[in-house]
């Protein structure tokens, strides 16, 4: 994947209600200062300015959130209604995030290995589980 710009956002999904994008590393979600050269919630204003919403405080409605650094799938919802249903679905612990790593090995080290735990509560236990 290319670093991110204004102009290129990746759209996975769309719908009424639901928006999804492929959020690029190293872009923050949203920002309320004129520093912050690219966000994410810049690149929704530009590429879908008729989606944003004045009575929101960033113009969008993130469902969730993903670190500075983190790549992927991002969900916006389009309306207050899609708003609270995500809202319910991640607070009831009905949506489940994946997360991959790629790393990059010397020729000499070409042996492909799979590394799979779980991060964070599991139902088998309340404490958290890190990685």
């Amino acid at each position: 994947m290319e670093p991110g710009s204004v102009e290129n956002l990746s759209i996975v999904y769309r719908s009424g209600d639901f928006l999804v994008v492929n959020k690029h590393w190293d872009v923050r979600i949203d920002s309320k200062t004129w520093q912050e050269t690219l966000t994410l919630q810049k690149q929704l204003r530009h590429r879908f300015p008729e989606l944003a919403d004045p009575d929101t405080c960033y113009g969008f409605r993130f469902c969730h959130q993903l670190d500075f650094s983190t790549s992927g799938a991002l969900c916006v919802a389009l309306n207050k209604a899609a708003a609270g249903s995500a809202y319910r679905c991640f607070k009831e612990r009905r949506v489940t995030k994946a997360y991959l790593a790629l790393g990059a090995r010397t020729q000499s080290q070409a042996s492909r290995s799979w590394l799979s735990w779980n991060t964070g509560c599991t139902r088998e236990t309340l404490s958290p589980k890190c990685c």
